[in-house]
């Protein structure tokens, strides 16, 4: 009886340890929204992903050094994300100076094609309390200004 008890106290001991670790790491990542980028079927690698509050404030010469960079596979997972409200671009910063570039940098956006117009129109993803995973961008392009 003795042998028996000894493994089975090391199994629940180790399953705490576990347990504890596991709730530590929620605590730093926080809520995240994840997803993929790609551009014509192709994973787009090295992209930043932003979160931003509205599309206007993307401009010309805005830092990129505030959002995640997508992997080889064109994954991405952005932590700690506060609830509210938020749109979801991605931007391949072409020349690397870690900022965007109207016209140089190709951009996209988490949203769906517009029938009617045929215009790319951003769609918002809502935070409240949990992860918010499948935000994908499935096309980049260079903005014009007309």
């Amino acid at each position: 009886m003795k042998k028996g008890i000894l493994p089975l106290i090391l199994v629940i001991a180790v399953s705490l340890i576990l347990a504890i670790s596991c709730e530590k790491v929620e605590e730093v990542i926080g809520i995240t929204i994840s997803g993929n980028v790609s551009n014509g079927g192709q994973p787009v690698s090295g992209a930043f992903v932003l979160l931003v509050n509205n599309i206007s404030d993307i401009i010309s010469g805005s830092p990129l050094s505030n959002g995640m960079i997508t992997l080889s596979n064109g994954n991405y997972t952005i932590i700690k994300v506060e609830d509210g409200t938020y749109y979801v671009c991605a931007v391949k910063d072409e020349n690397g100076n870690n900022s965007y570039d109207f016209g140089t940098d190709p951009i996209g956006w988490y949203s769906h094609l517009d029938s009617l117009t045929h215009l790319t129109i951003p769609d918002s993803v809502i935070v409240s309390g949990n992860d918010v995973p499948n935000i994908d961008i499935d096309t980049l392009y260079f903005q014009s200004s007309h």
